[in-house]
């Protein structure tokens, strides 16, 4: 199974998709099993048949949304639980399958992702914020279940065998820390925006006084930073948003500074517009929709325009 998992990650598109209602039913058997769990691998499978798929997949009252290979994936480890159930003596191997999914799930998924070996296995063109995304989210939805997964082997397998599941507990650890990797991947993509949108700075006529408005490479970092961010509050969990809009605004504002530093901005034209900018910056962001930016994140740029002489006139 563990070499299906693997052909079928090196297919993966990393796009959304819809939930199976048998497939959610045998997540739901998976956290409150039943007297009825013996059977649960194919009974799971019947529940519920004809009821339309679901946007996401749930976990207690936690939502996820998943890729398809995570499908499968359930089907899998769901069909492994029945398999123990039934069949206790083969709890020991049982827990080493378990482990082995998830595990070439976390690995797998990692190369695929985050080192973007997905454009050679799969086609894909870049990896974007949308992929990361939705990769955290698988992993958040296998570290909700993992905790599932030890409850009921530990009610099915024998007390000499309870400590093979401090296994599960380590692989709880690694999926957290892949997750972060990501979140800090997703804030990495709007830095490197910055110096991208940077590279027109030398150009901008600074000293023009007839200048109106923003400057276009604030506009064009504006542009992909509201972008960045209706993709991350549309997939993430609020409370992961929350944190990586401040994450955003604090890497932003720091990058941001270290360009403007450079700049010969010696006359009171260029100083004012530049402040102009960093407001306008600075308003797009408080004007964010699901998440709340502090001005504390954007201390570097306030900090930054506090030197200018033209902000204190």
């Amino acid at each position: 199974n563990a070499g299906k998992l693997n052909a079928l990650l090196d297919q993966e598109q990393w796009k959304q998709v819809d939930v199976p209602s048998p497939v959610q039913a045998m997540v739901n058997q998976c956290v409150r099993p039943n007297e009825n769990w013996r059977g649960a691998g194919a009974a799971s499978m019947l529940q519920e048949e004809g009821a339309p798929p679901a946007k996401t997949i749930s976990v207690d009252s936690e939502r996820f949304f998943v890729v398809g290979v995570m499908v499968p994936l359930v089907k899998m480890l769901c069909d492994y639980l029945s398999c123990a159930a039934q069949l206790p003596a083969l709890g020991a191997e049982v827990v080493q399958r378990l482990l082995d999914l998830i595990k070439t799930f976390n690995d797998r998924s990692y190369q695929l992702v985050l080192f973007a070996r997905a454009m050679q296995s799969a086609g894909l063109k870049t990896i974007t914020s949308k992929h990361l995304s939705l990769a955290a989210q698988c992993l958040s939805f296998l570290d909700a279940l993992v905790p599932h997964l030890k409850a009921a082997l530990r009610r099915i397998l024998p007390d000499r065998q309870h400590v093979l599941l401090t296994e599960l507990d380590r692989l709880s650890k690694d999926l957290v820390s892949h997750r972060e990797q990501v979140y800090t991947k997703l804030v990495g993509i709007m830095r490197d925006r910055v110096d991208h949108h940077c590279k027109s700075l030398a150009s901008e006529a600074w000293n023009d006084a007839a200048a109106d408005g923003a400057s276009n490479y604030v506009k064009g970092l504006v542009k992909e930073l509201q972008a960045l961010m209706r993709v991350m509050t549309s997939t993430l969990d609020k409370e992961a948003a929350q944190r990586l809009a401040s994450s955003t605004a604090q890497a932003v504002a720091q990058r941001l500074q270290q360009h403007l530093s450079r700049l010969p901005l010696t006359t009171a034209v260029s100083q004012h517009r530049v402040v102009a900018d960093v407001a306008y910056l600075s308003a797009a962001f408080s004007q964010l929709e699901g998440v709340s930016v502090s001005e504390s994140n954007l201390q570097a740029l306030t900090s930054f325009c506090q030197t200018l002489s033209a902000f204190r006139e």
